[in-house]
């Protein structure tokens, strides 16, 4: 069993505060901002295990992946820190176990870091095979997901590729 492990970052340039508060308390509203999410709502049926966390879970509607149930397992607001689980419909079986954790650090009251952590097991001869062509294709869906978001914390607008899938649903 191969385990795979992306990490990224990227330093916005708006406090840890106004960053956070996209990913943590409006963790439902990702569809709003983030490019290949074409809806998403709370999972009314997963249970909020922690107090200040928006919802216990959310489903998205997400190209090349389908619907996406997506739980939260970890929620600090005091130190800007979420983590959930994620199940497609259209993830390869070889894939399991796939979590996220975002972290923003207040570099100063201007500035942050906004840090993600994808892992997942990967399983069987597929898992081997494909590992290295999922670790790209992550990569890629992480690096959008991060301009996606700077973007949106520095300017309160959508980037240009989320306004082009904007424009094509309702064009």
């Amino acid at each position: 069993m191969r385990k795979l492990n992306i990490k990224r970052s990227i330093i916005v340039d708006t406090s840890a505060l106004k960053t956070w508060d996209i990913v943590g308390p409006n963790f439902l509203n990702i569809s709003d901002w983030g490019r290949g999410v074409q809806k998403s709502w709370e999972d009314k049926d997963a249970a909020k295990d922690f107090n200040d966390a928006p919802a216990g879970g959310r489903h998205c509607e997400v190209a090349g992946f389908g619907k996406v149930d997506e739980k939260i397992l970890h929620y600090n607001a005091e130190k800007y820190a979420i983590t959930w689980s994620a199940k497609a419909e259209k993830m390869p079986g070889f894939v399991s176990e796939l979590t996220n954790t975002i972290v923003v650090e207040v570099i100063d009251e201007n500035s942050c870091r906004a840090s993600t952590n994808i892992t997942a097991k990967l399983s069987g001869l597929m898992g081997l095979l494909m590992g290295p062509l999922m670790k790209m294709n992550f990569n890629k869906l992480i690096g959008g997901f991060l301009s996606d978001w700077k973007v949106y914390a520095e300017t309160g607008n959508v980037s240009e590729a989320k306004q082009k899938e904007l424009a094509k649903e309702t064009g």
